[in-house]
């Protein structure tokens, strides 16, 4: 059977002779439509053998071919092809309503569905909602998102609510309601990354400014590359079941335990040297078992008997409770305003999420294979590893960093790394005590 072809009202079907080729489309001959967006057009003939056709744009030429197939094959069986009839009286929900079927039948981790709703219900309901699902236009979604920037979206999040609104449009594409997705192939501005660049000289300030409880988490993100809810989440026995290794299995989404982001997440990682022993202090110093008089203290004033699973965490609250990402937030800006007032400019916009950079900026500038740097960082994609962040540090300043290499991240020092970065933390501090 032949291949289903569409046609392409950007090139002629039947050129003349001698006219001049295409400069985009070798062999072919532009049409006076060369450009326009919908380029592609299935045709077929009704039962009464009047020709119909339907336009597609340039970048759904499979959708194309797709509907004109199923209008084809619509006349062979005698049914009416491309029906014209209301499109409430077709049963096709609205856009608000489908935001809900789309959020009952998704089956990712809850923390994604909790993204989507906070993205679709807040942004595109509202303005869209009442819209029956195969109403709106290419062009209205365009303007959608133009209101969005008129409002002072940046443009980062702007993306992010068309990814959303992708998804969706192409679960109603699968259900039959749509004939392709109208907002795929709609190109909104990168914007600037909000990326911080850190050096060693703000994490060490950092780690020394933020709530004493909290340091661990500072060499968890910038040593071990730790997500935020990833390092309040590190047990005892993540640190301590083998020498040398700290596991990582689980996250914590407002207290609660949670699968990690990725199957490639949940990978042991090497320890240094330097985070055992801010380890062990961190155990010896917060972690110590409350004293009876103390629980007793707890039992008078009200307070609920502190869980076991707590009581295995490493970082906790002075309530003995899981570190939530507001607490943790508000402790990072504190220790930022801290550490500016010494004279040591973190960068506002600094947030957790850059020490997880850093680690894998400093990894990749130091010249570690970029298969190890990508086991260190999690990621299920090398060009992830390579490509996010990995630019932010050009130059370490490991004159600066607390420790050497080795000591810091337990791995061998690549060949090439600077004097300064093979300096142990001995010296280091016997060097601070003697200027």
């Amino acid at each position: 059977m032949a291949k289903e072809e569409v046609y392409d009202r950007w090139h002629k079907s039947r050129p003349k002779k001698g006219e001049a080729e295409c400069p985009e489309h070798p062999g072919l001959v532009p049409s006076a439509d060369h450009d326009i967006e919908r380029r592609w057009q299935a045709r077929w003939r009704d039962t009464n053998g009047r020709q119909r056709s339907r336009n597609f744009p340039k970048n759904r030429k499979t959708a194309a071919i797709a509907f004109q197939r199923s209008q084809r094959a619509a006349v062979e069986e005698g049914r009416d092809p491309f029906p014209r009839r209301s499109h409430r009286q077709s049963g096709v929900p609205t856009l608000g309503e489908y935001v809900e079927t789309f959020l009952a039948r998704h089956e990712g981790r809850k923390g994604t569905i909790d993204t989507y709703k906070c993205r679709l219900r807040a942004q595109v309901v509202p303005v869209l909602g009442q819209r029956p699902l195969s109403d709106a236009r290419r062009g209205e979604y365009r303007d959608f998102f133009a209101t969005l920037k008129k409002g002072g979206m940046p443009d980062m999040t702007r993306i992010a609510v068309k990814k959303s609104l992708s998804v969706i449009l192409s679960m109603a594409v699968e259900d039959g309601y749509l004939d392709g997705n109208p907002v795929a192939g709609i190109r909104l501005p990168q914007g600037k990354s909000r990326g911080a660049r850190l050096t060693w000289e703000h994490v060490v300030a950092l780690a020394q400014d933020i709530y004493p409880r909290y340091e661990m988490l500072i060499w968890y993100g910038s040593l071990q590359a730790l997500r935020s809810m990833e390092a309040v989440a590190v047990r005892r026995l993540d640190m301590e079941s083998v020498p040398g290794r700290q596991a990582v299995v689980e996250q914590r989404q407002r207290g609660r335990v949670g699968p990690l982001k990725t199957t490639a997440s949940e990978s042991p990682l090497a320890v240094g040297s330097f985070l055992l022993h801010k380890y062990q202090e961190h155990m010896v110093r917060w972690r110590a078992p409350l004293p009876a008089a103390e629980l007793r203290k707890r039992e008078r004033r009200g307070l609920k008997p502190i869980p076991q699973e707590y009581d295995h965490l490493v970082t906790v609250t002075k309530r003995w409770t899981p570190v939530q990402q507001s607490a943790l937030s508000h402790a990072l800006d504190a220790a930022k305003e801290k550490a500016r007032a010494r004279g040591i400019a973190v960068p506002e916009e600094m947030t957790f999420r850059d020490l997880r950079h850093f680690a894998d900026a400093v990894l990749i500038a130091s010249g570690l294979e970029p298969r190890k740097v990508q086991a260190r960082m999690r990621h299920g994609h090398l060009s992830e590893t390579l490509d996010t962040y990995g630019y932010l540090v050009w130059e370490v300043d490991w004159e600066n960093a607390p420790a050497s290499f080795v000591e810091l991240y337990g791995l061998t020092a690549p060949a090439g790394l600077p004097e300064a970065a093979l300096v142990p933390a001995a010296e280091r501090v016997r060097g601070r005590e003697n200027a």
